[in-house]
């Protein structure tokens, strides 16, 4: 059980601010490079052969400005469900909602979408949505939470557990990303290139991520967008695999993500990137004979 209060730092007005400027905040997925990986695995269902959310209930958990939520929806998901600890994101993602409907780009056939306040680490399903869900979302998130498997035994509550015996229902899925451990993981000196001195002592040497005390699991606080004491939580792949396994998870994609040589013939500035995985992108399926 979580021992640590949930560290609400959207709702930071300086911070919500600065992070309003990130172009993830601006362009949506256009500025997310992991989001083409990400989008193939909800695309695709390996239980089934379908592909696609249509007519599927989903659920974003960390939605922030809802860029998931309304994608989901326009790909045909019958209803969508974002939820996010910040109310600042919550009110930003219901306000873009708002303008959507004040221009009239919300076709009737749409499924329909909500927004909800809730603490992840304290997360409770009502018994209407306990088995209800077909895919639960999230990105980018999951490296604030202290307690990743009770988080994940509410996930697969409210999941669909599906029908092994003749296949006519599909388990439910969960598909997540996170901050990739290596980059997680280093507390001294904290996470930062580092330029070796070049060994004949004339010019700049080799970039080195200063990888260290990756088993030492727990907190790691650092500055981000000109705020002190932002937490995260540092986790091995090992665990993460782990913990979806024990909580009765089938492991269906696990992908290291760094950008492609094309990524980085179209942004240069990427290149340094190749040297180490970024992000850690998963996908999952309910087991269909585990047990509570």
């Amino acid at each position: 059980m979580s021992s640590i209060p949930t560290q609400n730092i959207y709702d930071d007005p300086k911070f919500f601010k600065a992070y309003s400027t990130l172009p993830r905040s601006q362009h949506g997925f256009d500025a997310a490079p992991e989001w083409p990986v990400l989008q193939e695995m909800v695309l695709k269902n390996n239980k089934s052969g379908h592909s696609g959310i249509e007519n599927e209930h989903v659920l974003d958990l960390g939605c922030g400005y809802g860029w998931f939520t309304r994608w989901a929806r326009e790909n045909g998901a019958k209803h969508v469900k974002g939820m996010d600890v910040s109310t600042k994101m919550i009110e930003r993602a219901k306000e873009s909602e708002r303008d959507l409907r004040n221009k009239g780009s919300i076709p009737p056939s749409y499924g329909t979408l909500c927004y909800e306040v809730g603490d992840l680490e304290t997360i409770s399903f009502s018994a209407s949505e306990i088995d209800s869900y077909d895919l639960v979302y999230s990105s980018l998130t999951f490296h604030y939470i202290e307690d990743f498997s009770k988080l994940l035994h509410q996930i697969r509550l409210c999941l669909k557990k599906g029908s092994p015996e003749d296949g006519s229902r599909k388990g439910g899925r969960l598909i997540f990303s996170v901050e990739h451990p290596i980059c997680t993981a280093p507390v001294n000196p904290e996470p930062d290139w580092k330029v070796l001195p070049n060994e004949d002592g004339d010019g700049v040497g080799r970039k080195i991520w200063p990888l260290n005390s990756y088993s030492d699991e727990g907190p790691r606080v650092t500055s981000w967008l000109g705020v002190d004491g932002v937490r995260k939580y540092h986790r091995t792949v090992e665990t993460y695999v782990t913990s979806l396994l024990q909580n009765g998870f089938v492991l269906t994609g696990l992908k290291d993500w760094v950008p492609s040589q094309h990524d980085v013939e179209e942004h240069p500035e990427w290149k340094d990137e190749r040297h180490r995985p970024y992000f850690l992108l998963i996908s999952a399926e309910i087991h269909s004979h585990y047990q509570n």
